[in-house]
């Protein structure tokens, strides 16, 4: 009975939860179970908060008797990557410098979730200070659940194998460069990283003021869209944050859909990544033609997208932590690299990075053109598999998927889908990428392509 209900989705769990033929202290419950038997093998949560999920889960069973039931997320277990605020508990960014550092407040996104009713099981696991390779964090290298001797990907690896597995119904994430789209290509689950300032970052650990964007890991494009639309909208703590009308339905999706104009992305997979992986793109391209939709090759604006991303992140991490250089506590940190980074950065001029930001500005007037022409542009999520888990950054990242520094860098909003598997067994990510706001669009089109395959319903089996 628990393997069929913690792969359900959150659609059909808050069904059961609503009519009473599944409370949420039993939900809860099968899932804590879950997590004791196999997150070990995982490290996918940093801290399980068990006697709070069985307190939320207890209220809303309460109130659901009550005929109080709040909507789809009321009585729905969940897990925060660990750089998110939740009083009274360790949030330590996935660093040991920060393993005592106790917030009395909740973050926003908490907050908000809290208030749909949701139930917060634990804390998942993270890259250190969100970046780094898979060795680089306190809780240790997250693994992949398709393969224990591969990682299931940075930064956000714990929400991404912690809903692979099953060990919860959705999971939060951040994004700055990768964070979201890469552990969800990875780990075979889908992922919406939404446009920057969509989710109020308030007590959430910053990276890069101008590029971290808060996203939604989950089992389908439905549940994304669902948790989306309760989590989203401007705050007043949140000066960045912004209000913006979503909706979202799957009902007569092919229609929704059948007037798009698409283009994709061509990546040299033989150069920079896995061939494989390329077969699986063009394969999931045909799925869509299948619906009479057609694409056309973009040629991207020509900058240069990695190394004005990698300046803009760095400058400002370096601001953000240059404490740690100012008391020494940056030679604690677990990756040496990441160490030079952060030093590397007090170095940087101001002179390049408002470079950078002058450049992102011509940027957006490009993509703005894009846009004018195109309703969505497909890529891959990552040019290659799962990496194994002693591997190099160096080796994870050749270079060659630049749409993904021009996203980050703009801030426009993407989703990772499943779509397909290679010889090893190990899953591959389809990416759909919207204009400013437009998470409908790209929504809708991986909903439709959900709903024309399966790849998002297969599991891991640990």
């Amino acid at each position: 009975m628990s393997k069929e209900i913690i792969f359900k989705s959150i659609t059909e769990l808050s069904k059961l939860i609503k009519f009473r033929k599944l409370s949420p202290l039993e939900l809860t419950k099968i899932y804590l179970k879950e997590i004791e038997k196999i997150s070990p093998k995982l490290n996918a949560f940093a801290i399980v908060t068990s006697e709070l999920a069985l307190q939320e889960a207890k209220i809303a069973e309460t109130e659901i008797m009550n005929n109080n039931y709040r909507g789809k997320l009321h009585g729905i277990p969940y897990a925060a990557k660990d750089l998110f605020a939740v009083k009274g508990y360790p949030t330590s960014w996935g660093s040991n410098i920060y393993s005592q550092q106790i917030f009395d407040y909740d973050a926003e996104v908490i907050k908000r979730l809290r208030n749909n009713g949701a139930i917060l099981i634990g804390k998942a696991a993270m890259s250190e200070l969100a970046g780094g390779p898979p060795f680089a964090t306190a809780t240790g290298a997250c693994r992949n659940p398709w393969d224990l001797s591969r990682w299931s990907g940075g930064s956000s690896s714990g929400s991404g194998s912690a809903v692979a597995v099953g060990l919860c119904a959705f999971a939060l994430g951040t994004e700055t460069w990768g964070s979201i789209m890469t552990p969800s290509s990875y780990c075979g689950i889908t992922g919406l990283r939404p446009t920057f300032g969509r989710i109020p970052r308030t007590g959430t650990m910053p990276l890069s003021w101008s590029m971290d964007k808060i996203g939604v890991m989950a089992r389908s494009a439905e549940d994304c869209a669902l948790v989306f639309k309760e989590i989203s909208g401007s705050s007043e703590s949140d000066p960045f944050s912004i209000d913006a009308p979503f909706s979202f339905s799957t009902k007569k999706i092919s229609e929704k859909i059948s007037n798009l104009k698409l283009c994709f992305v061509k990546e040299d997979y033989e150069k920079f990544g896995d061939i494989e992986v390329g077969k699986a793109f063009y394969n999931a391209i045909d799925v869509f033609k299948t619906m009479g939709l057609t694409f056309e090759e973009l040629q991207l604006p020509e900058y240069e997208y990695e190394a004005i991303a990698l300046t803009i992140i760095v400058a400002e991490e370096a601001s953000i932590f240059e404490p740690l250089v100012r008391t020494a506590r940056i030679k604690d940190l677990i990756d040496p690299e990441r160490s030079g980074e952060i030093l590397g950065g007090q170095t940087l001029t101001a002179v390049d990075y408002l470079k950078c930001l002058r450049i992102k500005t011509m940027m957006q007037a490009d993509f703005e053109k894009i846009f004018e022409k195109y309703d969505a542009i497909l890529g891959s999520s990552t040019l290659t598999t799962a990496p194994p888990i002693n591997a190099k950054m160096s080796d994870v990242f050749k270079g060659g998927n630049i749409i993904e520094a021009a996203e980050n860098i703009l801030g426009i909003p993407a989703v990772s889908i499943p779509c397909g598997f290679d010889s090893k067994k190990l899953p591959i990510g389809l990416k759909i990428i919207g204009n400013y706001f437009d998470e409908k669009t790209i929504l809708e089109l991986a909903a439709a392509y959900q709903s024309a395959t399966e790849w998002h319903k297969k599991h891991p089996n640990l």
